[in-house]
């Protein structure tokens, strides 16, 4: 019997075999790069979503910062009768920052409502309803300004998976990173003239996450800062005077 020529015989054992492991390499590969892509496109997408919710919120807070303003309590004639205290800049840094001032960004639902723009606002975080161990970022705001200050009208939400909010004041010739209250001591009857806003939030939620996972997901962050310029301060003494014993170099 006649055996079949070279060019017409099968495939051997030996490279089957390795046909089938070089397909098995591209395969997997192909699969990493694959997934790869798939993750990096996920975590493009958080990390917009995240910077979506902050942006959002500087946007209010640096309207509501814009548009302050601040009546010297000795100023009756602006200032209204029956108030202790008119208006209100206060900074406060006991349990994390809490921003509380007066300012004109208030818009009433209803066209006939009798409301001004005048308002009082709070900012400041507070533990999260849906995820616990994390802090929200809430805004309050009052339809008018009220007799009474010192109380905290209805929050609302403004940004979720917020990690740290600090705001600092400028004084005239550095950041400040204590308080500052319009009614008290130094800063009395004075509203900065710049604030500088930073809010640091995680890029990933907590939903259905258990365990070990958790702890990785509160890693990630991102941070966003911007100075925001009180047009209501322009008319102020800054509570520093500026060195003016600075000099520039040649750079």
């Amino acid at each position: 019997m006649r055996r079949p020529p070279a060019s017409q015989s099968g495939f051997s054992l030996l490279e089957v075999v390795i046909t089938i492991a070089i397909l098995m390499t591209l395969t997997v590969g192909v699969a990493s790069m694959l997934k790869a892509g798939f993750e990096v496109r996920e975590g493009l997408g958080e990390r917009a979503k995240t910077l979506h919710r902050l942006s959002v919120a500087v946007s209010k807070l640096s309207d509501d910062l814009q548009h302050a303003f601040l009546v010297s309590q000795k100023d009756q004639i602006r200032g209204g009768i029956d108030r202790n205290m008119k208006t209100v800049f206060r900074l406060e840094k006991s349990l994390g920052d809490k921003l509380s001032m007066t300012t004109m960004t208030h818009r009433a639902l209803q066209i006939s409502a009798y409301e001004s723009d005048f308002t009082f606002v709070v900012y400041q975080l507070k533990d999260s309803k849906d995820a616990p161990g994390r802090k929200d970022l809430y805004r309050a705001e009052t339809p008018v300004i009220p007799l009474d200050l010192k109380e905290e009208p209805p929050t609302t939400l403004l940004a979720h998976g917020i990690k740290t909010f600090t705001l600092e004041a400028w004084t005239g010739d550095r950041w400040s990173k204590d308080a500052w209250d319009s009614a008290r001591s130094e800063t009395r009857n004075i509203m900065p003239k710049m604030v500088r806003v930073t809010i640091e939030a995680y890029l990933h939620d907590r939903a259905g996450a258990q365990g070990n996972d958790v702890a990785g997901l509160d890693e990630a962050v991102l941070t966003i800062n911007t100075v925001v310029y009180l047009n209501g301060a322009t008319d102020f003494v800054e509570m520093k005077e500026p060195d003016k014993s600075m000099r520039w170099g040649a750079l």
